[in-house]
């Protein structure tokens, strides 16, 4: 008891928990902080063992043999040293301590203090600062860099693995400031005034500088450091990190002198190019464009261009952007633009998408053509055409009038007279078509339906049947088509299935070959056909006059069920249009 009353002021007032165990390892006393930290109160340990209160089952029998130990031999291994291991809380939680033992009194029978302290916090923090530091490795190998540290004045201290892999220095040689001596000796200097520029000011790095590698080679790095602050907000050190940006350098400078020389390019061109953003702004346009526009160039970036649209072209310009954008695809447009001048300009514009190298979007590439002088000749074509249709039209009508001044009544069969007329008339109805297509070419099926229309019958609609693609022919086959059509409608109705009331005709066409198609005439229904002792005007016509015009010979059948006609056909253009 004496001995423990000298304790007492040792267990009151130490800042540790302190638990007193005699030889036999029961607990003798229990200081104020034992019960806070543990959760057992002095009356509820005293006299019980200390391994039923404290410590946990997988180090009980370690503590037994310890004991037993000193029992016999009066040594330790545990006396005067500070030991991590674990303890119980009275709620059966198991945590980190830090113990320390010494032996109280003299005799055989000395009592033992346990020092404890709670290090459960420390661990915490040592657990997170090991993560921390392995989440910034891990962030330093993901940009493969190479990761050193400076002390608060920027010297490098301590061992630099990484960097001593890269330049192949010593620790006594980048000591302080030798590693500068890995530094190209055009970028050593400033760099050294630049790094401690900032070591002063307590900012962030940022540099760029070559470095012989341990090869003897020279690479461009990006050096990029921060200072690490203590709670007081001191420097505590400085933390870089050296990423190699040879490739990229190499790769910005042929990109470049190829944009250096596209720019050379563009501006030779002699018509207005332009490149955008991914954006859409414009970036680049070439002298062309400048001269054209007579503004600076720089006034002409982003969207000014847009201002230079007539007001009236600016929605389809806009709207056809846009959907050529939506898809990333090529596209034109034709509009008129204002010159320098003040006059506005007809030009054509094309603009395709591009991509770098990884394939991603970087905007558009274009190109304009002034298409004012074309546009003007379109113009002065059309009143030319106009007027051309115009005069033969007249001369038609001439002829008309002549030949009734020529062919008069009583001195010209009647007969006659109403051929020439009608075939005037079908020449007539041929050009009215070519008209409407500016004598380029015509539809088959609008040819055909004028050449027939004075043969239907407007109460029976269905004797004459068109069918057929769509086709086109150049104007001399349409006129020979025209009076081929009105000969055999002709013939139809005086001698032929429409000169009865069940009689039919069926009309149709199709393609042969990808230049060429036959239209037939099928007629049904009327009286019964013989072979012609003679030929008249019409078979010569169709057995050999239209042959040229027509792009092969006509051939004409007299079968006893009904005339049959194959007329061949020259197809302009791309012939079909149905697909």
């Amino acid at each position: 008891m004496f001995d423990l009353e000298k304790l007492q002021p040792i267990l009151n007032t130490a800042i540790d928990a302190v638990v007193v165990m005699d030889a036999r390892g029961l607990v003798a006393d229990w200081s104020p902080r034992a019960r806070t930290m543990f959760g057992w109160a002095r009356h509820e340990v005293v006299g019980r063992p200390l391994a039923d209160v404290i410590v946990p089952l997988h180090l009980r029998e370690d503590h037994r043999k310890g004991l037993e130990r000193f029992v016999a031999t009066k040594t330790s291994e545990v006396l005067g040293k500070i030991l991590e291991l674990s303890a119980l809380r009275s709620n059966g939680e198991e945590f980190p301590v830090e113990l320390s033992i010494t032996t109280w009194g003299e005799g055989d029978e000395p009592l033992f203090l346990g020092f404890i302290r709670d290090i459960s916090e420390r661990r915490d923090a040592i657990a997170r600062l090991a993560a921390s530091e392995a989440r910034f490795r891990a962030a330093v190998d993901a940009v493969e860099g190479v990761l050193w540290t400076n002390n608060a004045a920027g010297e490098m201290v301590g061992e630099q693995p990484a960097w001593e892999t890269l330049t192949g220095q010593s620790p006594a040689e980048y000591r302080g400031f030798g590693w500068a001596q890995a530094i190209h000796p055009d970028d050593a200097q400033p760099t050294i005034q630049a790094w401690l520029a900032a070591v002063a000011e307590r900012r962030p790095f940022l540099f760029e500088h070559r470095v012989r590698r341990r090869d003897g080679v020279w690479r461009n790095f990006q050096i990029r450091a921060v200072p690490t602050l203590d709670a007081d907000g001191s420097v505590r050190e400085w933390v870089g990190i050296h990423t190699d940006i040879t490739e990229q350098k190499v790769s910005e400078g042929r990109l470049r002198e190829s944009e250096a020389r596209f720019r050379v390019m563009a501006d030779a061109a002699p018509s207005p190019v332009w490149m955008t953003s991914a954006q859409g702004g414009i970036e680049f346009v070439n002298e062309a464009f400048v001269e054209f526009a007579g503004r600076e160039r720089e006034q002409l970036l982003g969207d000014v261009w847009i201002d230079l649209i007539h007001p009236e072209d600016i929605p389809g310009v806009l709207t056809r952007r846009l959907q050529a954008r939506a898809k990333l695809e090529s596209y034109s447009f034709e509009a008129r633009f204002r010159s320098g001048l003040g006059s506005y300009k007809w030009m054509l514009a094309n603009a395709r998408p591009s991509f770098d190298e990884t394939g991603r979007f970087i905007g558009y590439l274009g190109m304009a053509m002034d298409l004012t002088a074309i546009k003007e000749a379109q113009i002065h074509q059309r009143l030319l055409i106009n007027e051309l249709n115009h005069r033969v039209k007249n001369t038609l009508t001439a002829i008309q009038s002549i030949v009734r001044q020529t062919l008069k009544p009583g001195e010209t069969p009647p007969h006659v007279r109403e051929q020439l007329f009608e075939r005037l008339m079908a020449m007539s109805a041929a050009h009215d078509v070519l008209t409407r297509e500016n004598w380029t070419s015509a539809a088959v099926e609008e040819v055909v339906r004028q050449a027939v229309r004075p043969f239907i019958d407007n109460n029976d609609l269905a004797r004459i049947t068109l069918d057929g693609p769509s086709l086109r022919v150049g104007p001399s086959a349409a006129l020979a088509l025209a009076l081929a059509l009105h000969e055999l409608g002709t013939n139809a109705v005086k001698y032929g299935s429409l000169s009865v009331p069940t009689g039919v005709v069926r009309i149709a066409w199709s393609l042969t070959r990808p230049d060429s198609a036959e239209l037939t005439w099928r007629e049904t229904g009327g009286p019964r056909v013989e072979t012609p002792a003679r030929r008249g005007f019409g078979a010569r016509l169709l057995s050999g006059g239209l042959t040229s015009d027509l792009g092969g010979r006509p051939e004409l059948i007299f079968a006893p069920a009904g005339v049959e006609a194959r007329l061949p056909l020259r197809i302009d253009g791309a012939g079909s249009q149905d697909g």
